[in-house]
């Protein structure tokens, strides 16, 4: 769990938008002190590496199914910024499944967020989790939730977002959205959450290029 702005988030006060900007100069060209000595930057401790010994899917043997998605499939490492504020974004774009009734396929979009808590969701265990989903009936209402619900079980996140967007079938487009928060997600962190998401999502929509500006 992340601390500061409520048990988990944390904006140290600062803005999040602005980040750290260097201090100005006096003039152009101008120079430090030379009468002063300089402080030596301290060298930055490595980070510990997360324990993957529980990993089997990543860079082992693939074993495809396409039915019955289960939780059980789903693989998690340690979150190895647990004190910061983030988020993570990922895009299943070739997401389908099967009608319960007609048994006719249903093609859709599936976006996925989360803040992490002690744990993080590995990618390729989540690929072959989505794939399974392929020849499994169920409505778009129910493989949203369901994709939500699982990926609560398996890793705990402090706020998720899962948002179906599926093609239209009969003249109607069905784009469920399902919010999973910690039991434990005070006010100030949900707060920090949907500011840290919209972040994400403002620069999705624009593109990373608008981060820097025009050459």
């Amino acid at each position: 769990m992340v601390g500061g702005v409520g048990p988990g988030l944390s904006t140290g006060g600062a803005d999040p938008g602005r980040g750290c900007r260097p201090a100005a100069l006096s003039s152009v060209g101008a120079v430090s002190d030379t009468s002063k000595p300089i402080k030596p930057i301290k060298p930055i401790k490595p980070t510990k590496p997360t324990k993957l010994t529980k990993l089997t899917k990543l860079g082992g043997p693939t074993e495809y199914r396409y039915d019955h998605p289960d939780a059980a499939m789903l693989e998690v490492f340690d979150n190895q910024h647990p004190d910061a504020p983030w988020v993570v974004g990922l895009d299943c774009r070739e997401f389908t499944s099967l009608c319960p009734m007609t048994g006719q396929p249903d093609f859709g979009r599936v976006h996925i967020h989360y803040v992490p808590g002690r744990l993080c969701v590995e990618s390729k265990s989540l690929k072959l989790y989505l794939g399974a989903y392929r020849n499994h009936g169920a409505f778009h209402e129910d493989c949203v939730n369901r994709i939500a619900d699982d990926l609560v079980t398996v890793m705990a996140p402090r706020w998720l977002r899962v948002f179906g967007d599926f093609a239209v079938r009969g003249g109607i487009a069905i784009r469920p959205l399902a919010l999973r928060t910690a039991a434990d997600l005070g006010p100030d962190e949900l707060d920090a959450c949907r500011e840290l998401v919209g972040q994400h999502d403002s620069i999705r929509r624009a593109g990373p290029d608008h981060l820097t500006g025009p050459a």
